[in-house]
Protein backbone atom coordinates (compact mmCIF):
# COMPACT_ATOMS: atom_id res chain seq x y z
CA UNK A 1 0.00 0.00 0.00
CA UNK A 2 2.85 2.27 0.64
CA UNK A 3 4.03 1.82 -2.86
CA UNK A 4 0.71 2.90 -4.28
CA UNK A 5 0.69 6.08 -2.27
CA UNK A 6 4.20 6.92 -3.36
CA UNK A 7 3.24 6.29 -6.99
CA UNK A 8 0.19 8.51 -6.67
CA UNK A 9 2.20 11.34 -5.17
CA UNK A 10 4.85 11.06 -7.88
CA UNK A 11 2.22 10.95 -10.58
CA UNK A 12 0.48 14.06 -9.18
CA UNK A 13 3.83 15.94 -9.14
CA UNK A 14 4.45 14.90 -12.69
CA UNK A 15 1.05 16.06 -13.85
CA UNK A 16 1.34 19.41 -12.09
CA UNK A 17 4.74 19.99 -13.61
CA UNK A 18 3.46 19.34 -17.10
CA UNK A 19 0.29 21.34 -16.67
CA UNK A 20 0.15 24.82 -18.21
CA UNK A 21 1.11 27.67 -15.87
CA UNK A 22 -1.69 29.61 -14.28
CA UNK A 23 -1.72 33.16 -15.56
CA UNK A 24 -2.70 35.80 -13.09
CA UNK A 25 -5.64 37.96 -13.90
CA UNK A 26 -4.51 41.06 -15.72
CA UNK A 27 -4.79 44.30 -13.80
CA UNK A 28 -5.95 47.26 -15.80
CA UNK A 29 -3.13 49.71 -16.62
CA UNK A 30 -4.10 53.32 -17.11
CA UNK A 31 -3.67 54.71 -20.61
CA UNK A 32 -1.89 57.94 -19.73
CA UNK A 33 -1.40 59.15 -23.28
CA UNK A 34 -5.02 58.49 -24.21
CA UNK A 35 -6.31 60.18 -21.06
CA UNK A 36 -4.13 63.25 -21.66
CA UNK A 37 -5.26 63.47 -25.26
CA UNK A 38 -8.93 63.13 -24.31
CA UNK A 39 -8.64 65.88 -21.70
CA UNK A 40 -6.84 68.19 -24.14
CA UNK A 41 -9.49 67.60 -26.83
CA UNK A 42 -12.23 68.33 -24.32
CA UNK A 43 -10.59 71.60 -23.24
CA UNK A 44 -10.06 72.72 -26.84
CA UNK A 45 -13.59 71.90 -27.85
CA UNK A 46 -14.94 73.73 -24.80
CA UNK A 47 -12.85 76.80 -25.66
CA UNK A 48 -13.90 76.74 -29.30
CA UNK A 49 -17.56 76.44 -28.51
CA UNK A 50 -17.35 79.24 -25.94
CA UNK A 51 -15.77 81.75 -28.36
CA UNK A 52 -18.24 83.47 -30.65
CA UNK A 53 -17.18 84.10 -34.19
CA UNK A 54 -17.85 87.54 -35.54
CA UNK A 55 -17.09 87.75 -39.21
CA UNK A 56 -17.68 91.08 -40.92
CA UNK A 57 -18.63 91.25 -44.52
CA UNK A 58 -16.20 93.14 -46.73
CA UNK A 59 -17.24 96.67 -47.52
CA UNK A 60 -16.43 98.79 -50.50
CA UNK A 61 -13.49 101.08 -49.90
CA UNK A 62 -13.22 104.03 -52.26
CA UNK A 63 -9.99 104.23 -54.20
CA UNK A 64 -7.72 107.17 -53.41
CA UNK A 65 -7.90 110.08 -55.78
CA UNK A 66 -4.82 111.22 -57.57
CA UNK A 67 -3.16 114.25 -56.05
CA UNK A 68 -1.15 116.54 -58.30
CA UNK A 69 2.60 116.58 -57.83
CA UNK A 70 4.03 119.75 -56.29
CA UNK A 71 5.66 122.18 -58.62
CA UNK A 72 9.39 122.62 -58.47
CA UNK A 73 9.51 126.04 -56.89
CA UNK A 74 12.74 126.49 -54.95
CA UNK A 75 12.23 127.38 -51.34
CA UNK A 76 14.42 130.06 -49.80
CA UNK A 77 17.07 128.60 -47.51
CA UNK A 78 17.54 130.14 -44.12
CA UNK A 79 20.97 131.17 -43.03
CA UNK A 80 21.53 130.33 -39.41
CA UNK A 81 23.43 132.79 -37.34
CA UNK A 82 25.35 131.37 -34.42
CA UNK A 83 24.33 132.61 -31.03
CA UNK A 84 27.04 133.44 -28.59
CA UNK A 85 27.22 131.15 -25.59
CA UNK A 86 27.17 132.98 -22.31
CA UNK A 87 30.57 133.28 -20.70
CA UNK A 88 30.39 132.47 -17.04
CA UNK A 89 32.81 134.12 -14.69
CA UNK A 90 35.20 131.73 -12.95
CA UNK A 91 34.00 130.43 -9.61
CA UNK A 92 35.90 131.80 -6.64
CA UNK A 93 34.97 131.22 -3.03
CA UNK A 94 33.29 128.43 -1.13
CA UNK A 95 30.57 126.03 -2.15
CA UNK A 96 28.65 124.05 0.44
CA UNK A 97 25.73 122.34 -1.40
CA UNK A 98 23.56 121.73 1.65
CA UNK A 99 24.64 124.91 3.38
CA UNK A 100 26.59 125.04 6.61
CA UNK A 101 24.60 124.91 9.82
CA UNK A 102 24.60 127.95 12.08
CA UNK A 103 27.40 128.09 14.60
CA UNK A 104 29.92 126.01 12.64
CA UNK A 105 33.37 126.28 14.19
CA UNK A 106 35.97 127.67 11.78
CA UNK A 107 39.74 127.80 11.84
CA UNK A 108 41.97 130.47 10.35
CA UNK A 109 44.10 129.33 7.38
CA UNK A 110 46.84 131.29 5.61
CA UNK A 111 48.23 130.42 2.17
CA UNK A 112 51.75 131.80 1.74
CA UNK A 113 53.16 131.90 -1.82
CA UNK A 114 56.95 131.71 -1.55
CA UNK A 115 57.46 131.20 -5.29
CA UNK A 116 57.90 133.85 -7.96
CA UNK A 117 55.17 132.18 -10.04
CA UNK A 118 51.74 133.77 -10.09
CA UNK A 119 48.80 133.11 -10.03
CA UNK A 120 48.21 130.30 -7.54
CA UNK A 121 45.04 128.22 -7.92
CA UNK A 122 43.64 126.54 -4.78
CA UNK A 123 41.16 123.67 -4.82
CA UNK A 124 40.12 122.34 -1.42
CA UNK A 125 37.42 119.76 -0.83
CA UNK A 126 36.41 117.77 2.20
CA UNK A 127 33.83 117.18 4.88
CA UNK A 128 33.11 119.38 7.86
CA UNK A 129 33.47 117.90 11.32
CA UNK A 130 30.15 119.38 12.47
CA UNK A 131 27.20 118.06 10.57
CA UNK A 132 29.28 116.01 8.09
CA UNK A 133 28.62 118.51 5.28
CA UNK A 134 30.58 118.38 2.02
CA UNK A 135 32.67 121.51 1.47
CA UNK A 136 34.40 122.74 -1.69
CA UNK A 137 36.67 125.79 -1.87
CA UNK A 138 38.24 127.27 -5.02
CA UNK A 139 40.33 130.41 -5.15
CA UNK A 140 42.88 132.04 -7.43
CA UNK A 141 45.17 134.66 -5.97
CA UNK A 142 47.95 136.80 -7.42
CA UNK A 143 49.20 138.22 -4.14
CA UNK A 144 51.80 136.71 -1.85
CA UNK A 145 49.22 135.66 0.75
CA UNK A 146 45.63 134.55 0.94
CA UNK A 147 43.61 134.17 4.17
CA UNK A 148 40.41 132.27 4.81
CA UNK A 149 38.34 130.70 7.60
CA UNK A 150 37.60 127.03 6.94
CA UNK A 151 35.09 125.00 8.95
CA UNK A 152 36.58 122.34 11.22
CA UNK A 153 37.05 119.17 9.18
CA UNK A 154 39.35 117.05 7.04
CA UNK A 155 40.28 118.33 3.59
CA UNK A 156 42.19 117.35 0.46
CA UNK A 157 43.96 120.07 -1.48
CA UNK A 158 45.25 120.53 -5.02
CA UNK A 159 47.44 123.56 -5.61
CA UNK A 160 48.32 124.66 -9.15
CA UNK A 161 51.46 126.81 -9.30
CA UNK A 162 51.18 128.54 -12.66
CA UNK A 163 50.74 126.05 -15.50
CA UNK A 164 53.64 123.74 -14.69
CA UNK A 165 53.43 122.45 -11.11
CA UNK A 166 50.72 120.67 -9.18
CA UNK A 167 50.88 119.79 -5.48
CA UNK A 168 48.28 117.73 -3.65
CA UNK A 169 47.77 116.32 -0.18
CA UNK A 170 45.48 116.59 2.83
CA UNK A 171 45.20 118.46 6.11
CA UNK A 172 42.87 118.85 9.06
CA UNK A 173 41.44 121.93 10.76
CA UNK A 174 40.35 121.18 14.32
CA UNK A 175 40.92 124.42 16.28
CA UNK A 176 40.78 128.16 15.80
CA UNK A 177 44.56 128.71 15.77
CA UNK A 178 46.23 129.69 12.51
CA UNK A 179 47.28 126.97 10.06
CA UNK A 180 49.77 128.13 7.43
CA UNK A 181 50.32 126.43 4.09
CA UNK A 182 53.66 127.46 2.57
CA UNK A 183 53.76 127.04 -1.21
CA UNK A 184 57.36 126.63 -2.33
CA UNK A 185 59.03 125.86 -5.67
CA UNK A 186 59.51 122.17 -4.90
CA UNK A 187 56.93 121.32 -2.20
CA UNK A 188 54.08 122.43 0.04
CA UNK A 189 54.71 122.67 3.79
CA UNK A 190 51.84 122.79 6.28
CA UNK A 191 52.55 124.36 9.65
CA UNK A 192 49.75 124.43 12.11
CA UNK A 193 48.76 124.37 15.70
Amino acid sequence: MKKIIIWIVLLSFLLTACAPAVTPEPTPTPDIMGTTEALANEMVSGTLTAMPTNTLLPSETPLPTETPLPSETPLPTETLTPTAAPTLPPFYGEFAPAGLPAGVDKGYILFENETKIKPIHLNIQGTTAQGEKPYYYVWTFHEGQHRWNLPFGTYDYVIFVGDKKIFYGSFRINNTDKTTIFIRDDKVVIAGP
